[in-house]
C-alpha cells in the first residue's frame, strides 16, 4: 500500500480505529495537538501499548490496548521534560570527566603532551598505524571545534603550540562529550584506573557507562524517545542493580532490563560522585508522572515493580 497524504482529522480517526481513546468533545484540540507534535511522534509514544501484526502480503496491522489519546500527548511532554532534566545531569558529569581527564594528561604529558598519541596512547589496544589515524583525524576535527568556539583563551599565543593546537586544559573545554570519550578510550590502563577510581569504578566500567551516556545524551539533544528507548549495546553492570531493574527472557534466562532504568542508575552513580546533594525532584517527579503508580508503566521503562522505583528514588547511590 503506498502512503496517502491524511488531514489532521483523519489522522486523529487512524489513532481511533486503531482502538486508541479519543476525546470526541475536545476534537480541535487534539487536532492541535497533532498540528503541532505531529502524527508520527506521537505514534512512536503509543508503541508500547500497541499490538503490531503483519498479515502474509506484508500489510501491517495496529492495534491500541488501554490508552488513549490525552496519555500519549502526556507521556510525549513527561519526555520532554525529562530530556531536559538529564540533559543537565549529563552536563554535570560531562565537566567533572573533562576537568579530571585534563588535570591526568597534563600532570603526565605536559600542556601540549596530549597532541602526540604515540607517546601516551594504549598500545596494547590499538596499533602504531590506529594510534596515528585517530591522532590524525583528532586533530583535523579539534581545528574545526577551536574555529567554532567561544572560549576566548584559545586566541592567546602563551595558550598554543607552533601548529596552533590549544593546551590541554584548554582543549577539554572544547571537545564534545563524544570526542571526550573516545580520548579516554585511548588511555593506558594505568591512567584509565586513575580517571575512573575519581568516580568509584573499574576501568572497564567506566569506558561501559561513559559511552553509554554518549548515546544518552545525543538521544535527549535531538528530541527523540527516551523513556521507550532500549540499549542495543549493553553496559557493564552490577550486582547491586537487580535490587531495582526487572528482568526479561532471553534464550530461556532470565538477565536484567535493557530499558531506560539501567541508564538512570549509571547517571545518578555518577552524580552522587560528583555532588551528593545534586537536586533530584525535577527527575523523581517526571518518573512518577511518567508511572503513575501503575506496576506495568515502573516495568515499562525498566523497574521491577512501584516499590522498586521509590527505592530507587530515595536512595543516593545505586550502585
Amino acid at each position: 500500500m503506498n502512503a496517502e497524504s491524511l488531514s489532521f482529522e483523519k489522522q486523529l480517526d487512524l489513532f481511533s480505529e486503531r482502538g486508541m481513546k479519543v476525546n470526541r468533545e475536545n476534537k480541535e484540540k487534539n487536532i492541535g495537538k497533532l498540528k503541532t507534535i505531529g502524527y508520527y511522534r506521537l505514534k512512536e509514544f503509543a508503541k508500547p501499548y500497541s499490538d503490531i501484526t503483519q498479515s502474509e502480503t506484508g500489510e501491517i496491522s495496529i492495534k491500541y490496548n488501554n490508552i488513549s489519546f490525552d496519555n500519549i500527548v502526556g507521556r510525549y511532554y513527561q519526555d520532554k521534560n525529562l530530556r531536559m532534566f538529564l540533559l543537565h545531569a549529563i552536563e554535570k558529569i560531562e565537566v567533572s570527566i573533562k576537568t579530571n581527564l585534563a588535570y591526568i594528561l597534563g600532570k603526565k604529558y605536559g600542556a601540549f603532551g596530549y597532541l602526540n598519541f604515540s607517546h601516551w596512547a594504549s598500545k596494547k589496544k590499538y596499533s602504531k598505524f590506529e594510534i596515528l589515524e585517530k591522532e590524525y583525524q583528532f586533530k583535523k576535527q579539534l581545528k574545526k571545534s577551536i574555529k567554532k568556539t567561544s572560549i576566548d583563551d584559545v586566541n592567546y599565543d602563551k595558550n598554543k603550540e607552533a601548529d596552533g593546537f590549544p593546551s590541554v586544559w584548554i582543549t577539554m573545554n572544547v571537545l564534545m562529550f563524544g570526542e571526550m570519550v573516545n580520548i579516554i578510550d585511548l588511555l593506558p590502563s594505568k591512567s584509565l584506573r586513575e580517571l575512573a577510581s575519581k568516580y568509584d569504578c573499574k576501568g572497564e566500567e567506566f569506558i561501559s557507562w561513559i559511552k553509554t551516556l554518549n548515546l544518552v545524551r545525543n538521544i535527549c539533544a535531538h528530541n527523540s524517545n527516551i523513556i521507550d528507548f532500549k540499549l542495543k549495546t549493553k553496559p557493564i553492570y552490577r550486582k547491586k542493580w537487580s535490587n531495582y531493574l526487572c528482568t526479561i527472557q532471553s534464550n530461556d534466562n532470565d538477565i536484567l532490563t535493557d530499558k531506560f532504568a539501567v541508564i538512570l542508575i549509571i547517571i545518578k552513580h555518577f552524580i552522587f560522585r560528583i555532588n551528593s546533594k545534586y537536586y533530584w525532584s525535577n527527575i523523581n517527579k517526571s518518573l512518577l508522572k511518567i508511572t503513575n503508580k501503575l506496576e506495568q508503566n515502573a516495568r515499562r521503562i525498566g523497574f521491577k515493580n512501584c516499590e522498586s522505583l521509590n527505592q530507587f528514588i530515595k536512595v543516593s547511590d545505586p550502585s
